[in-house]
């Protein structure tokens, strides 16, 4: 009985470490999936494809920015950065941003804008 018992303790347990790994790789690819539907929706893409705009693609601005990877506040610093007009030209679109979605979309680029 008391081994009965054991292996279905360690039974449940290897069940919830699954489910709680399924979980955070789902929530990481739902977080990854929002901030790129954020760039969608805030017109990014249309500057940052791959088009004839002369601006950066997204492959190109997260290799500039890996560097700030684990740095804790460097998506609020940069965010605030490219509002304010000082990472590139004084750009509309950029200064419309909200504090909040230029610090998502930044820690988007800064983790590989995947």
């Amino acid at each position: 009985m008391r081994s009965d018992l054991y292996i279905l303790v360690i039974g449940l347990s290897v069940t919830k470490i699954y489910a709680l790994a399924f979980a955070v790789l789902a929530l990481t690819a739902n977080i990854a999936n929002a901030n790129r539907q954020l760039a969608v929706r805030n017109g990014c893409m249309g500057c940052h494809a791959d088009t004839e705009y002369d601006a950066p693609t997204w492959p190109e601005l997260a290799a500039k920015y890996q560097r700030y990877q684990g740095q804790a506040d460097a998506a609020s610093i940069q965010g605030n950065q490219l509002r304010q007009g000082k990472l590139f030209k004084n750009i509309k679109a950029h200064r419309k941003l909200s504090q909040n979605n230029a610090t998502d979309l930044m820690q988007w680029i800064i983790d590989g804008a995947n």
